[in-house]
């Protein structure tokens, strides 16, 4: 922490002081927590372009200078994805891993037969996910549940009752064999 706290002064001179005073209270070092020296690192090299008017940014601005955007860990943006996953053929070399979850989530083979209006919105949700995983230093490898239709149709009552019906017997069966 006061290493951080030399380079911000150094930065902002008595800007830094006057703000956040001369040593950290304890503040900087609980609202920093989970964050490794390199993103640390990267929230000192944005303070240079953060703000125009040369004033040191607040814990959360500079937790958010900390964090890395698509663009840093070079994933291509959404509308490059998507385009990359409908045309990739099996032997395709994928720009990023993180395009090929969304794209096995999506189905390749729905990737390349579904018309646009109907694959797009299903890998859009998954890149987003993936993407904000990949954003959060989470594996992004688990499991994605695939999207749901914008228009679901609900179940007519019959089927519904004939479903329930099946669904009480199997359990009255379950709790006889319980006891």
């Amino acid at each position: 922490m006061a290493d951080l706290w030399r380079r911000m002064t150094r930065i902002y001179g008595r800007r830094w002081m006057s703000s956040y005073g001369e040593t950290d209270d304890g503040t900087w070092l609980k609202g920093l927590q989970g964050l490794t020296p390199a993103q640390v690192g990267r929230g000192l090299s944005r303070c240079a372009t953060h703000r125009a008017d040369g004033w040191p940014p607040t814990l959360p601005e500079f937790r958010t200078l900390c964090t890395p955007t698509a663009k840093d860990l070079r994933l291509p943006p959404l509308d490059a994805a998507y385009r990359e996953a409908a045309r990739a053929d099996r032997d395709h070399r994928w720009s990023h891993p993180a395009v090929y979850a969304a794209a096995q989530v999506t189905g390749l083979f729905e990737l390349r037969t579904l018309p646009e209006s109907k694959s797009r919105p299903l890998f859009d949700r998954a890149y987003e996910i993936v993407v904000r995983r990949v954003l959060a230093g989470e594996q992004f490898d688990t499991p994605i549940p695939k999207g749901l239709e914008k228009q679901v149709t609900p179940a007519r009552r019959q089927v519904a009752e004939t479903a329930l019906t099946a669904i009480r017997a199997l359990l009255r069966r379950i709790m006889a064999k319980i006891r």
